[in-house]
């Protein structure tokens, strides 16, 4: 709250750039934690992770060519006398002008960082004390004098990150991460995640590119960032939303099989069999994907009900059905694939 406040970060990524989206992959990665936290995007920096008790400031620099960036780059002053490291460094600092040694503050880019000795492409962060002698003296001395300090500086807990996610498409590896995100923490896969994608990318947009002045720091955390609770409520309506066709088919074998405890029994077994072979057997899940091609390409010549389409399908491709599998699984296979296409599950495959 003690910078100045200057806009042109935001008004010029009213286009909204990919590296934004390294904020997601950041939130998936505290998300994953207990810890309250607020990320803010385009304020000060191009990420900003505000915790309870701390602070983390991340720039975003993106290389097309891959090749190293330098130490000379990053402290290099532009045309009003600022750096790269120099306008990110302010940060850990307080009204005051104390230096906050517990205030993290990164560059973060797809490029390894040439010290002038060596190129640390080896490992993901590289802290900048950690640096060649010669260029931690360098650094030292262009930010003492940039920034006007006395004192020499500290550089604890400042660091140069490669990070290896794809900074120019990151799209897809996003799409993969989410995934792999809702099957780590909530145990499932989620609905729709090209629409789950969306909403993050679109909420993410908005959040960096607001314009206004904001004069309280409770204004910045509302219009400039994305919190834990307001992920929950996206990421829960999503997880809520993937149990929809296990609960409609347990309804539906409910009353298909109303008067028969011994088919209720066997086919609720063979489902939940088959809701956890899917998540491990690979020819369960081509199998699946075949069903689900099945159903798109034949739609217009499915019968009325229900039933009488899993069966329809059932025949129709029972010279798949997996060797190991009982013909009540492969019927609940269908009828559960029936479903999560009839909730919209496969959207993204079958787009």
């Amino acid at each position: 709250m003690n910078q100045p406040y200057d806009l042109s970060g935001s008004m010029s990524k009213n286009r909204f750039r990919n590296e934004m989206l390294w904020g997601l992959k950041k939130i998936l990665e505290l998300y994953k934690t207990h810890i309250d936290f607020t990320v803010v995007f385009d304020y000060k920096c191009d990420i900003e992770i505000h915790l309870d008790e701390n602070y983390e400031f991340y720039q975003l620099k993106t290389r097309n060519d891959h090749t190293a960036n330098t130490v000379n780059k990053l402290i290099k002053k532009d045309k009003v006398g600022r750096s790269i490291l120099g306008k990110l460094y302010t940060l850990k600092y307080d009204d005051d002008q104390t230096e906050f040694d517990n205030v993290v503050v990164a560059i973060v880019s797809n490029a390894p960082i040439n010290d002038g000795k060596k190129v640390h492409n080896s490992c993901e962060s590289t802290s900048f004390v950690n640096m060649d002698e010669k260029a931690i003296i360098k650094i030292r001395e262009a930010l003492k004098n940039e920034l006007s300090k006395e004192e020499e500086l500290r550089l604890e807990n400042a660091y140069y990150i490669r990070t290896n996610m794809d900074l120019i498409n990151p799209e897809k590896t996003l799409i993969g991460e989410l995934s792999l995100f809702f099957e780590s923490v909530f145990n499932t896969e989620p609905k729709k995640i090209n629409s789950l994608y969306r909403i993050l990318y679109t909420e993410i947009s908005t959040k960096a590119s607001f314009e206004l002045e904001l004069s309280t720091y409770d204004e910045i955390l509302k219009k400039k960032g994305i919190g834990k609770s307001e992920l929950s409520k996206i990421f829960n309506k999503y997880k809520d939303n993937t149990d929809v066709s296990i609960l409609k088919i347990k309804e539906f074998i409910d009353a298909h099989y109303s008067g028969n405890f011994k088919d209720r029994f066997e086919s609720k077994q063979a489902l939940n069999q088959i809701v956890i072979d899917l998540s491990s057997n690979q020819s369960m899940r081509s199998l699946e994907q075949k069903i689900v091609c099945f159903i798109e390409e034949n739609i217009s010549m499915l019968p009325k009900k229900d039933w009488e389409i899993v069966e329809f399908i059932c025949a129709s491709l029972e010279s798949y059905k997996l060797l190991e599998m009982k013909y009540v699984e492969f019927k609940m296979l269908v009828l559960f694939t029936l479903k999560r296409f009839e909730e919209g599950v496969y959207e993204e495959f079958v787009s």
